[in-house]
């Protein structure tokens, strides 16, 4: 058994890394040991921050004896490139969502980490936060019988904030099918038990302006009878916020307004290269950097829209302070402690797996490549305009 902290190196620190540095800084068996990035810049900031090395190469990075796992938080289309980096380093790799762009990427990956030994696990889900995982163990305990169908519905403003191009380029993983889907998949997937059977869906280009999918419609049914809809907009209009009255995905209230005013400042920038600048000055290391994420507030639990989960004897669903349970007699509520992030239980899981030398119990790589190929359904169903079956899903292991 290993009882020292898990050092991590970061691979790239562009804007997600402005919430997860202060994070993984704040996690007890966790260290910050080392990051790479292509700027100077990012990299005189984080060592003068964290004290850890700095490289301006993921490989790199990656050859450190000092660290034991990588963070992969690069463009999406860099994703399989730096975790199979990684694995062949002998790192543990954690990959945030989505773990690749094609499902060829992901069996190069599952490859490496398993050749060499090592953990890759799919992360930044709320398939960890303490909600999503209470509502699957209850599913799965069967105190409420057979699971019937569910709903998750989600509106933000994802389309109108600041984008780099490769963000609305659905060749390199960008849209919010390959940037967003994969949080309602992975809500839908935990509860209704992992096995999707077949997608159905439309995803939908709303606006000549941002010629990439901002929204979808899919119906999910699963082995077992079990169906499930995911609906997403992210075209700035009305925000799910409203409906469910705790805090949005970034644990921040949200005011009527906002979605407007997120539109508009998009529609005002004088071009790609000038949007582009406004989203990079937002960095880390960046002018604006702290404008745009950072540190999360920890007052109520963080809302991925509203999911309702209907089973024979009762329906569930979240409410600001935990779960809502409504059976066949009553009304009840589970008031559940409120975590920093997903994030938190992720590097639990991950450094409970490592320091005891067992299998990760949930969100491996072959979890990621079950996730992406609902992604990549619901792309094929909007273009075939038909039932996609699927090939590659793993069953979920609630109680963990």
């Amino acid at each position: 058994m290993n009882h020292r902290p898990l050092r991590f190196g970061i691979a790239g620190l562009g804007t997600v890394s402005n919430t997860a540095l202060p994070e993984l800084r704040d996690h007890p068996n966790v260290t910050i040991a080392a990051a790479a990035d292509v700027r100077p810049e990012a990299r005189e900031r984080f060592t003068a921050l964290y004290g850890g090395e700095a490289y301006a190469s993921v490989e790199d990075l990656c050859a450190s004896p000092n660290i034991d796992a990588v963070y992969v938080l690069t463009p999406n289309h860099w994703h399989a490139t730096h975790a199979t980096m990684a694995a062949e380093h002998g790192k543990q790799v954690v990959v945030t969502k989505p773990i690749a762009v094609t499902l060829e990427d992901c069996d190069t990956m599952i490859a490496a980490a398993e050749r060499n030994g090592v953990r890759l696990m799919a992360g930044t889900t709320p398939a960890f936060t303490p909600v999503v995982m209470e509502m699957a163990n209850i599913v799965a305990s069967g105190e409420l019988g057979r699971l019937l169908f569910l709903n998750t519905w989600w509106q933000t403003d994802w389309l109108y904030l600041p984008r780099m191009p490769d963000e609305l380029d659905v060749s390199k993983g960008g849209g919010v099918v390959f940037r967003q889907a994969p949080h309602q998949i992975d809500i839908v997937r935990s509860i209704g038990g992992g096995m999707v059977r077949s997608v159905r869906a439309r995803a939908s280009r709303g606006d000549p302006g941002r010629p990439v999918e901002g929204g979808f419609m899919a119906f999910l049914e699963f082995e077992g009878g079990a169906v499930a809809t995911m609906t997403y907009s992210g075209y700035a209009h009305l925000d799910s916020t409203e409906l469910t009255f705790g805090t949005d995905a970034q644990g921040m209230p949200r005011s009527p307004q906002k979605h407007l005013q997120t539109r508009r400042r998009s529609r005002g920038f004088g071009g790609d290269a000038e949007e582009s600048a406004y989203k990079d000055s937002v960095r880390f290391a960046g002018t604006r950097e702290g404008e745009w994420g950072g540190e999360r507030p920890t007052k109520a639990h963080e809302f991925y829209g509203l999911t309702i989960v209907s089973c024979e004897r009762g329906d569930i669903r979240q409410i600001p302070k935990g779960l809502a349970i409504y059976g066949d007699d009553a009304r009840r509520e589970i008031e559940l402690p409120v975590k920093g992030s997903e994030r938190e239980a992720e590097l639990d899981c991950l450094y409970e797996a490592w320091s005891q030398d067992r299998p990760l119990p949930m969100h491996d790589g072959r979890w990621g490549k079950a996730t992406l190929e609902v992604c990549l359904a619901i792309l094929e169903s909007t273009r075939e305009s038909g039932e996609v079956p699927l090939r590659y899903q793993v069953p979920h292991r609630a109680g963990h």
